[in-house]
């Protein structure tokens, strides 16, 4: 076996004499470089100092906060009365468009139905109107004419009447007088026949004397027959009466119809009133279907811009049911959600500085309003304390700011991140005012009209 190889074995020497000498001293730098540091830790002790004085001046005469957004009044344009397919839409998404410009259509064939069909009622009313005005009229001047006929006949029956009777009195009248007479004559010629008949006997007189007494006799009595003749005759005529009394009749009663001829008649214009508030109904209805009709093609309700659309070609649209959504890139500012604590020295009209995310340089601006109520208010789940479980959160209340408008206006977008640095002051409100005008007014292009004795807009009801 092999013995192991041991190690050279050195011998102790003594230290020489430079052994036995300390180390000599490293060289000190120079003095300049010695100041670097308690430079640079002065300088950045200065700027730090610096910075917080700037940052605690800043928290002294201004507000900020990053919680704030570009904002505008986005308005979902939906078909009001009408449901249907999408058959054409005229826009797309980030188009220009003016007040009243078409944006889509809906199916119009079961509108356009209801509307031919109302059109066909109106035309037949209408029709019925115009027949009436054309017969009405001279329906009653044929009534009128027969009304004037019969009284003319009755005026004249009546005038006859009175004649006849009149004719017939007179003669019976007459008659009479004649019978009288005869009757007279008759009695003188008998008294002369029996006095000459009985001197005749008495050879008093001539039998001619007698003779002739006898013929007067004779002829008295045929006198008197004649006058009975006669007068019976004329009682006879007396029927001309009954006759000329029904002829009398006969014309009042044709008077009496031609006048309810007339009043018939005259029920005409209760007819074309009728006829006229009828066509008036079919008018009113015929304006409900184009009215219908029309809200078939969706409108621009003011000049802005299309962001969104929700619905495609061929989608069903219900009334109420957003298409497409739109803003009015001139009505764009900044809503800053401000804390609470920070809202001393905020006041309406103070100048603000803007800076976004999206555009380079920063922005400047001015409050128009401060809130009323903080954003919490408005949450979905409201706050709960009754349990006494609390737990304190700074609220944030909203502040809106108008942007003022420069050459990068274009560049803003609904929706965009900003940071605000609100200036404290005194503000502005006579400014503030004039500003939340000029927006009811941008806001009124597309908002119903207000009633003539509204209140101005002002900043002051926020």
């Amino acid at each position: 076996m092999t013995e192991p190889i041991s190690a050279p074995v050195t011998a102790s020497l003594p230290p020489t004499a430079d052994a036995a000498r300390p180390a000599p001293a490293p060289p000190r730098p120079p003095w300049h470089r010695r100041l670097v540091w308690p430079a640079v830790l002065l300088a950045a002790a200065v700027v730090l100092g610096v910075l917080f004085l700037i940052w605690g001046v800043g928290r002294l005469t201004s507000s900020e906060t990053d919680d704030a957004f570009v904002e505008a009044h986005i308005v979902n344009v939906a078909p009001e009365m009408v449901s249907g397919h999408i058959v054409r839409f005229l826009v797309e998404e980030n188009d220009r468009v003016e007040q009243g410009q078409p944006l889509c259509e809906i199916d119009p064939t079961h509108y356009q139905d209801q509307v031919d069909a109302a059109q066909s009622q109106v035309d037949a009313a209408q029709a019925q109107l115009d027949r009436l005005k054309e017969e009405v009229p001279i329906q009653i001047k044929i009534a009128e004419r027969t009304q004037d006929a019969a009284e003319a006949e009755h005026k004249k029956a009546k005038e006859a009447q009175l004649l006849t009777k009149d004719e017939v009195a007179k003669g019976i009248d007459e008659a009479k007088a004649a019978l009288a007479a005869a009757q007279a004559d008759q009695t003188l010629a008998q008294a002369d026949y029996d006095r000459y008949t009985n001197l005749f006997k008495d050879e008093a007189a001539t039998k001619q004397k007698a003779q002739q007494a006898e013929r007067a006799r004779d002829a008295a009595n045929a006198q008197v027959d004649l006058a009975r003749a006669k007068l019976d005759l004329t009682l006879a005529e007396q029927r001309k009466n009954d006759v000329a009394d029904r002829e009398v009749e006969v014309a009042f009663t044709a008077t009496r119809k031609a006048e309810r001829n007339v009043a018939l008649a005259m029920t005409g214009d209760a007819q074309i009133h009728e006829a006229e508030q009828q066509l008036a109904v079919r008018k009113a209805a015929l304006d409900d279907a184009k009215h219908q009709q029309g809200y078939t093609t969706l409108l621009a309700p003011f000049p802005g811009v299309v962001v969104k659309r929700y619905r495609n070609l061929g989608d069903f649209a219900s009334p109420g049911v957003a298409v497409l959504s739109m803003y009015n890139p001139d009505l764009l500012y900044v809503t800053a959600y401000l804390e609470e604590d920070r809202l001393p020295g905020v006041a309406r009209g103070n100048a603000v500085r803007i800076d976004l995310d999206a555009v380079s340089g920063p922005f400047q601006g001015r409050v128009v309003w401060i809130d009323k109520s903080t954003g919490a208010e408005f949450a979905l789940m409201p706050r709960n304390v009754v349990s006494g479980e609390f737990t304190r959160v700074v609220q944030r209340v909203p502040v809106r700011i108008q942007i003022e408008k420069d050459d990068r206006w274009p560049l803003l977008r609904a929706g965009l991140s900003a940071r605000v640095s609100i200036a404290h002051g005194k503000g502005d409100a006579t400014w503030a005012d004039k500003a939340a005008r000029e927006m009811a007014e941008l806001e009124a292009q597309y908002n119903l009209p207000e009633p003539a004795n509204a209140p101005p807009a002002s900043g002051d009801s926020k």
